[in-house]
């Protein structure tokens, strides 16, 4: 299905029937309804963008995991010897 524009929206018209709806009303909710589509639009672009720059940010913090598990091997290591300590000084 194709994706409607704003401006498609603006320009639609109508044809007028003899017991038809009120014009002015029908323009009036169809600019309601430009609005918050351009609203839509751009939160949509945004978050886009959002989720390109997050995608980019989880691949950096993926590349260092290597060192960040000899890090945490490490601060294990010493877990394990601060905790042997603490039993032999009770």
């Amino acid at each position: 299905m194709k994706r409607l524009t704003p401006m498609e929206i603006f320009n639609k018209d109508f044809k007028q029937a003899m017991r038809g709806y009120d014009v002015n009303e029908v323009n009036e909710f169809l600019d309601l309804v430009i609005r918050n589509y351009e609203e839509v639009l751009k939160e949509n672009e945004y978050l886009k963008e959002q989720l390109t720059t997050s995608k980019k940010q989880n691949t950096a913090r993926q590349q260092a995991v290597p060192n960040m598990r000899e890090y945490d091997a490490v601060i294990n290591e010493i877990l394990a010897r601060l905790e042997r300590i603490e039993k032999v000084m009770r």
